[in-house]
């Protein structure tokens, strides 16, 4: 008896500090469009590199149901199809702001961190992945707000 009730205790230990250890934690799902504008392009050879900005709409949905909807602007450099960016992620109803920082591969997978804000913004962090393909994508992760 001692056994089992050692042994549900620490189940409900575990499972209490999980869920203390995620508090704050909001999962997310998020879509855009958008398109690649201002393009410079090198290519001799086997060697391509585009810089420009992507600029478009974000919407994330947040597991609470909150959505944040955002127009962005993103100075990129892809070279030989793979690329890196920091986007300036504005929100669509005031002039508050998140950075994302990013990286895509050839593959079109993208992986990205929330690097702090200002406004309603101010202290956010987060990691984000996603697939791009054209300028269109969809993906999830973590939105943590202060």
């Amino acid at each position: 008896m001692f056994k089992l009730k050692t042994i549900i205790i620490t189940v409900l230990a575990t499972m209490i500090f999980a869920k203390i250890s995620s508090a704050g934690h909001h999962q997310m799902t998020m879509m855009y469009g958008g398109e690649f504008t201002n393009m410079n392009i090198v290519a001799n050879g086997d060697h391509m590199s585009v810089s420009g900005a992507f600029i478009g709409t974000n919407r994330m949905t947040m597991e609470n149901g909150d959505v944040i909807q955002t127009n962005f602007m993103c100075p990129a450099l892809f070279i030989n199809g793979d690329g890196n960016g920091t986007c300036k992620m504005k929100d669509a109803k005031s002039e508050d702001f998140w950075v994302l920082v990013w990286h895509c591969g050839v593959d079109g997978q993208c992986k990205g961190d929330a690097v702090n804000g200002t406004g309603r913004f101010e202290g956010v962090t987060g990691k984000m992945s996603w697939w791009n393909d054209s300028g269109w994508g969809e993906g999830s992760g973590t939105f943590i707000m202060k």
